[in-house]
């Protein structure tokens, strides 16, 4: 993809951190033009998914006064080390015999089907339970003639690598690891895991964020000797402060969200980033009172996937503003977005981490169907 914009100042600035700041000032002026004194004590909230929810994310930590409600679903927020993951997967799949074909990732996610689809209750081609799974990609190690139902050593090499975590110059860029589920459907498509979207992605920044060189083959680009330019764009970019207590302080509330199925910013970046923040606060009690964590099981990438993508964050947002009320208090349903021909609607209770939806009986497309459960 074509990230040339980076090379302009101005623009990257904008992009990294400055736009929110720059666009809410107008916009409010423009409320006011048109409502007069009407939204004057109204509580404001921001809302945003992958790089919005880095942008989200960013205003709690940054700019805490601006917004009363904050809605960071599937973030970004941790965006060089997302990106020297991608390098790193990709390094890996252009060594010869690496790479994984469309038929080799249907063959993995089907084998992590039969082996944990069943873990919730419900064998729905949904991993409610990724942090139940335990899945080897060597288990489907080639025993004889390679077929498309098995992967050579270079390729469960291959997978392996992009089940694990990444750590670029000796630790000082971590990324942690994808779990499994929902791969044949994630956004990593085409014909090698990663298709054109981390690919692209990956190219972009290497070249014309860290290089700042179009020319620049991202593949033989070293991170380690890159260190300084890495730094200065974490230090502009990344949102991975646990520290929200000027947030907390002004009476702020944080709803983070993710899918459990993202395979182009895994999960446990979510969860990793929600605990920083636990502990930071103090504890899960202190925690609670201004921040709350939901994950939908087979979800990808803000939305699709086989899991109940499509959820209204904002109406349980202000009526914690506004009433006090958690959004935890009462039940939250998730439905399907996008029913595509063949398919049925489902629904299913978002469920608060750590929690699960618990598959109890019943219509398997149906919330009533399923409790939120911790084991």
């Amino acid at each position: 993809m074509d990230a040339s914009w980076a090379l302009d100042d101005q623009m990257f600035s904008d992009y990294a951190n400055q736009s929110v700041p720059r666009v809410l000032a107008p916009a409010k002026a423009i409320l006011k033009a048109r409502y007069g004194n009407a939204t004057q004590n109204t509580k404001i909230v921001f809302e945003g998914c992958s790089g919005g929810g880095r942008q989200a994310l960013l205003q709690a930590q940054r700019n805490p006064e601006l917004f009363d409600g904050i809605i960071a679903r599937a973030p970004a927020n941790a965006f060089n080390p997302q990106f020297l993951s991608y390098q790193k997967v990709f390094k890996q799949l252009a060594k010869p015999g690496a790479a994984l074909t469309a038929p080799k990732i249907n063959a993995i996610a089907n084998a992590v089907y039969a082996k944990c689809d069943g873990l919730d209750g419900l064998n729905d081609r949904i991993i409610g339970r990724p942090d139940a799974c335990s899945f080897d990609p060597a288990e489907l190690a080639c025993t004889g003639a390679e077929t498309d139902s098995c992967l050579t050593p270079a390729q469960v090499e291959s997978a392996q690598t992009i089940y694990s975590s990444t750590n670029v110059a000796n630790g000082r860029y971590v990324w942690p690891a994808f779990p499994p589920g929902g791969e044949e459907g994630s956004s990593f498509t085409g014909s090698e895991w990663g298709g054109a979207t981390s690919k692209g992605l990956m190219e972009g920044y290497i070249k014309y964020m860290v290089a700042r060189d179009g020319t620049i083959d991202p593949l033989q680009l070293d991170p380690a000797q890159y260190t300084a330019r890495i730094d200065e764009l974490v230090s502009m970019m990344d949102a991975t402060d646990p520290d929200l207590s000027r947030f907390k302080a002004r009476g702020g509330k944080l709803i983070l969200w993710t899918g459990l199925s993202d395979w182009l910013i895994t999960a446990n970046n979510a969860t990793a980033y929600y605990q920083s923040v636990v502990q930071r606060s103090g504890g899960q009690a202190a925690a609670d009172e201004f921040v709350e964590y939901y994950t939908a099981p087979g979800v990808g990438h803000c939305a699709l996937g086989n899991g109940a993508d499509k959820v209204d964050l904002a109406g349980p947002m202000f009526e914690w503003l506004e009433q006090g009320v958690a959004p935890s208090s009462a039940p939250i349903t998730a439905s399907t977005l996008f029913v595509l021909p063949g398919t049925t609607s489902k629904s299913r209770p978002l469920c608060r981490y750590p929690q699960y939806p618990k598959y109890i009986g019943g219509d398997p497309d149906a919330a009533a169907s399923f409790v939120c459960a911790s084991s």
